[in-house]
């Protein structure tokens, strides 16, 4: 059996007391094969565009987590992204904030304070893992990324949306800038956008599991419209 949180990160987003989820088709927000299952909602709040969570569980032996936040009224503010992969015997936690000068963090308010959080919630991983290799160029490097103990779940589950609250609570510090930033931001995003659905695994897992139409459909219209 593979292990499994008792509360996942869509609970526990909806929960948070400035967000609030977005109502889907079902034919969307569920699917179901014989042995497979995936969901996909969606969160808003101030300052936020949007916070997309999908979960995969296929076959009882994968279950997978991911989510991407984008911040809102700002171009000069890191995407929030993270992917929980359980298995048998491992739990595989990942989390990265995507940026378009990652060399210009000093540019980002109080950032300094949640990277140090992410340092010290990284004190449970018993492997460190680096960026896949497409994503080493966009993202801000840290800590928080490995394996975790299958009996820690709910523990790395709750570390990494504690993580989330914390640069959620940091948009509002950011959200000004200037209107080259905003073109630069856009044009990133968009090759970003791209570059990650057709490099990660996220996709082919979704498509593996629960079928290309239903895939497609999630991530060209929900994750990375």
């Amino acid at each position: 059996m593979i292990p499994l949180p008792l509360y996942n990160m869509s609970y526990l987003t909806n929960k948070h007391k400035y967000m609030s989820k977005i109502e889907l088709p079902k034919k969307v927000s569920e699917k179901s094969r014989i042995v497979s299952k995936g969901t996909l909602n969606i969160f808003e709040g101030k300052n936020l565009e949007k916070f997309v969570q999908m979960t995969i569980k296929g076959l009882n032996i994968y279950h997978y987590d991911f989510g991407i936040a984008y911040p809102a009224n700002s171009a000069t503010y890191p995407v929030f992204l993270y992917q929980i992969i359980s298995a048998p015997k491992r739990v595989l936690v990942v989390v990265n904030y995507a940026f378009h000068k990652k060399d210009e963090t000093d540019r980002i308010k109080d950032f300094d304070n949640l990277l140090q959080l992410d340092l010290e919630h990284s004190d449970m991983l018993i492997k460190t893992f680096q960026p896949q290799d497409f994503l080493v160029d966009d993202v801000i490097p840290n800590t928080f990324n490995g394996l975790v103990r299958t009996t820690e779940i709910d523990k790395a589950y709750e570390r990494v949306f504690n993580l989330f609250e914390n640069w959620y609570e940091g948009i509002e510090l950011n959200i000004e800038s200037k209107k080259e930033d905003a073109a630069d931001y856009n044009q990133w995003l968009s090759n970003f956008k791209d570059k990650f659905y057709r490099q990660d695994y996220g996709f082919t897992a979704a498509k593996k599991f629960l079928g290309e139409k239903w895939a497609k459909e999630v991530f060209e219209n929900y994750l990375f419209c």
